[in-house]
């Protein structure tokens, strides 16, 4: 045990530069502290698998080695961690997130409380991401697997949702609506607070009306390394791969081929298996993903395993420390672990938001997009938080018609004065709506501000009129579709003035 602690406690000398790399893309100087990296006693796959993984065997190597050491000697005495009750955690789901001082409009976290159901029962929200940066670059990467773990402590069950790379949504604290993917190279390149995985918390918390408190990010070489460590995994394959074009690191492509039916795959396989897309397409992958994260869930679990585990813990928790990032505390990370012991993890809810949630299209840059029905996607939303047990009366944030942060707005100055979209933007922005552009109006002497609703609930454009202060006079009308991205436009007139100055 003393040598287990010695090794979780001593820093990498400076003469093993692997035992200090940081992960691609954070910002230099600001390095996670090593406890945060081997605290880490949860991460999942490629992303959850790791979360998971990481806890159960944080979990087990505690009750063993304090077992052997009271058995050795009746003085010997381990601290003890005084185990959260479902009730004590449900402070940990009402945490704001970290304010940032920047900036007041690029640095703004999304404000998700009128989002967010008002439920007597807890749940935990990680962010799982995975990088595609390969070994060398020095390219910020992009995060292509984006996975929601959410725990219910309550009921005790786990909800998987998929997030695909091509998702069009707004960045929250940027006039920009772009591919999820890319919400962690922005916060990198503009210095968010928290850095790029922050804004990703940030922008999926937007996006699904859920607060997420942590997250985990796990790099390629982590995932095959791990599945190494604990003997591959089983993975039934549901129809054959052939892939004859599946990207190299050095940027070549090679035939990857796999039959259907019950494979045990290592490593470098299980990788390539959650990474080919030419074979079905971004969504199958996402499916992929989730069924290799039970598949280790299985196997860790497996009574078995533990022998394994011990025998290959210096290396585990090497690859731990250069393959992790994440910012849950090593406390909530002991809790985490001791809980998912103690319940059942095979009531597994999955949900992948693929393209029946949404239309297959161009952005106006010729990029391949996702763009997210809302109606479609908050059904499934409801349908997934409520059967995870996340709402104890019933609604959710998809029934919640009156939810300004689920409304793309853009204001347009029809008054001829500077800077009145801008201050109509901080008015509206303070109040929890998402305002994703703004810019001049057709002509300059509006007398009256006028709502154009591209298919939002009336009851939107009733909010937004109460949040000006210009009920009960506010024009507006039903738009037809529009190419672009908003949900509701604002033409501000001159009877704002007197409101926003």
């Amino acid at each position: 045990m003393k040598f287990i602690m010695a090794w979780f406690m001593q820093r990498p000398d400076s003469t093993n530069e692997a035992m200090d790399r940081k992960p691609a893309g954070r910002p230099p100087g600001e390095r996670t502290t090593l406890y945060r990296r081997l605290a880490i006693a949860g991460s999942v796959f490629y992303v959850i698998f790791v979360l998971t993984f990481a806890l159960l065997l944080s979990n087990r190597l505690y009750d063993w080695a304090r077992l052997r050491i009271l058995n050795s000697s009746p003085l010997a005495n381990l601290p003890e961690f005084e185990m959260l009750a479902p009730a004590s955690l449900q402070s940990v789901t009402e945490q704001p997130a970290p304010e940032n001082n920047a900036t007041a409009d690029a640095q703004q976290q999304p404000e998700v409380t009128s989002a967010t159901v008002d439920t007597p029962k807890p749940a935990i929200n990680v962010l799982l991401l995975g990088t595609d940066g390969r070994p060398g670059e020095q390219d910020i990467p992009r995060t292509d697997t984006i996975i929601l773990l959410s725990l219910d402590l309550q009921s005790g069950t786990l909800g998987m949702l998929s997030l695909p790379r091509d998702l069009w949504v707004p960045i929250p604290g940027y006039d920009i609506t772009t591919k999820i993917n890319t919400a962690y190279s922005i916060g990198e390149l503009q210095g968010y607070q928290g850095g790029g995985a922050q804004l990703v918390k940030n922008t999926v918390s937007s996006f699904i009306g859920q607060p997420v408190q942590y997250y985990v990010m796990v790099n390629f070489q982590g995932f095959v390394e791990l599945i190494d460590l604990i003997g591959g995994v089983d993975v039934m394959v549901p129809k054959t791969i052939h892939d004859e074009e599946f990207p190299t690191d050095d940027y070549g492509v090679e035939t990857f081929h796999l039959d259907a039916g019950l494979q045990h795959l290592d490593g470098a396989t299980a990788l390539k298996y959650v990474r080919t897309r030419h074979v079905d397409d971004d969504y199958g992958r996402a499916r992929r993903q989730q069924d290799v994260i039970r598949a280790v869930v299985d196997k860790v679990m497996r009574s078995d395993m533990l022998p394994t585990l011990l025998a290959r813990l210096p290396k585990l928790l090497y690859t731990m420390r250069n393959s992790i990032d994440t910012d849950i505390p090593m406390p909530m990370q002991l809790e985490l672990a001791n809980y998912i012991k103690d319940v059942s993890l095979n009531e597994v809810r999955q949900l992948v938001l693929d393209n029946r949630f949404g239309e297959e299209t161009y952005s106006a840059e010729g990029a391949w997009i996702l763009r997210p029905d809302r109606a479609k996607v908050r059904a499934a939303l409801a349908d997934f938080f409520n059967t995870a047990g996340h709402s104890g009366n019933g609604t959710t944030v998809a029934q919640a018609s009156a939810d300004p942060a689920w409304v793309r707005v853009e204001i347009l100055n029809g008054t001829g004065e500077p800077g009145v979209a801008a201050r109509t933007r901080e008015l509206l922005e303070a109040r929890g709506w998402q305002v994703v552009s703004i810019g001049d109006a057709d002509r300059s002497d509006y007398g009256r501000t006028l709502v154009i609703n591209y298919g939002v609930p009336d009851e939107l454009v009733e909010k937004v009129g109460a949040d000006l202060d210009l009920q009960p006079n506010l024009s507006s009308l039903h738009g037809l579709n529009t190419s672009a991205p908003v949900d509701v436009r604002i033409v501000v007139g001159r009877d704002i003035l007197a409101h926003i100055r």
